[in-house]
Parts: structure tokens; sequence; C-alpha cells
């Protein structure tokens, strides 16, 4: 799964422009309702538990997980209801159909309802109209929010925005999350990579081209540094989903 995310994330920070598909949320049931999450709380999980290889072999551009989780509060605490992975089969007419398998047992065992007492953060949750549909991660924008912060996969305390106050919301918290150690290491880390990226597609030009003009190699580094500075903020911003992890925005 490091392997594909990390595939997926070079994939975006080749272009300036990003072509990466909306991703399929994971879901939390509330009562009689199944509410979309715009964050993925086993994620974390999944860092130190490896999926186990070969059970999820099929990934789409719209799923790059590879599954879809259902949560749901018990006591006051997140649990995990199921947990599907993405499927496709010839029908009788030779087209694919789609379907969701159950993979919990393999993952989980007879541990029913696991706990996700390893995850402290946010659970964003929209709802309403779409207001605006954006291309890429969780990013389009619906009418209302409703936020749940958790300490410890414990539900902590909730929020509900409207679009507006949300976006306001993500825009004041990325403010603050530049601050961090935390952003500057990832933005490191994904600068490095698309460096090397644009050393490839640049080399692929001159290659390519029949231009014997000289460059100015100081402007042209300075010109790369900018552009990748800016794409690594463009993409961390689109992803701030992921690092947002309370309702009330620190001071410092």
């Amino acid at each position: 799964m490091k392997f594909l995310k990390a595939i997926f994330i070079f994939v975006v920070l080749i272009s300036t422009k990003s072509f990466a598909t909306a991703q399929v949320s994971d879901c939390l049931i509330i009562d009689k309702d199944t509410l979309r999450i715009q964050s993925n709380p086993l994620e974390e999980y999944f860092k130190i538990h490896p999926i186990p290889e070969n059970l999820i072999t099929t990934v789409s551009s719209a799923n790059w997980r590879g599954y879809i989780a259902y949560f749901k509060f018990l006591e006051g605490k997140l649990v995990v209801e199921n947990i599907y992975k993405e499927d496709y089969k010839k029908n009788s007419k030779g087209e694919s159909d789609f379907f969701l398998t159950s993979i919990y047992k393999a993952i989980f065992g007879e541990n029913k309802n696991f706990e996700c007492n390893f995850y402290s953060g946010l659970l964003i949750c929209p709802s309403g109209k779409m207001l605006q549909y954006v291309h890429m991660g969780y990013s389009s924008i619906f009418e209302n929010y409703t936020l749940i912060e958790l300490k410890d996969g414990v539900n902590v305390k909730s929020k509900k925005l409207t679009a507006e106050e949300f976006v306001d919301f993500k825009k004041k918290y990325f403010k603050y999350y530049k601050k961090t150690d935390e952003y500057k290491q990832k933005a490191k880390e994904f600068k490095e990579i698309t460096v090397e990226s644009d050393k490839v597609l640049n080399k692929l030009t001159l290659e390519n081209s029949n231009s014997n003009n000289k460059e100015n190699k100081y402007l042209k580094q300075k010109e790369a540094d900018y552009k990748a500075d800016k794409k690594v903020e463009s993409f961390m911003f689109i992803f701030s989903n992921d690092y947002m992890k309370t309702i009330e925005i620190p001071l410092n």
C-alpha cells in the first residue's frame, strides 16, 4: 500500500496540473444515517499493521487505498463495523460488474467492532448537495459539514459548519499547520519527489528538442525550486484533511 500511495503522490506532483481522481470515501454509520468521511482513520493503523499481502488485488484511480471501511460509535468509541475490498467480474454481456467483498476477518480476525484507539484526529463528514466538484482527493465542497474530534478513538466533541465556514476553517488551519515541524518534514519529502520527477521530465524534453539555446542554469534552478515549492504547498493544502487534528485551531 505504501508503494501504491507513493506512485499516486508521484503522479500528482510531476505536473503543475494535478489529475488525481476524486476519492471514494470511508463511511460513518450514525443511527439510520450513513455519512461519508473525508478522512481515513485506518491508514494510521495500516502503517504499523499492513494489510495482508495479495488480499487486495484491485486498486482503482478513484480508490488508491483499495478498501472502503465502515465505522460506528459504541459507547463513544470509534469502531470498525466492516471493511470491504473492491472487486470486478464479467457479466453475461462481457461487461465488468463492480461489487464489494468483506475482508474484515482477514484483517481483524474474530475481533468484532475493532476499536480505533490508535486514532486521534478529525472525522470530516460532508452532507447535503455538492456545491463544487474538485477532481482531486476529498476536495469537493458540500453544503454542510460535521467535524468530530477524536482522542485515542474516543469522541471528544463535534461541530457543525456550513460550506463557507468549513473552507475558512481549512484555510486557517493550513496557515497554522505550515508552521509545524510535521509540515516541514512532509513538504521536504514531497519536494524531493517532485524535484526528481521534474528532472526526468526536463531530460526527456531536452532529448526530444532540437533547440541549441544555452540556458542560465542558476535561473533555471531558481525557477525549478519555486515551482516545486508551489506544487508541494498546493498538494499539501488539497490533502490537508489528513492533517487537521482538532476543531479548535491551535494558536501557535
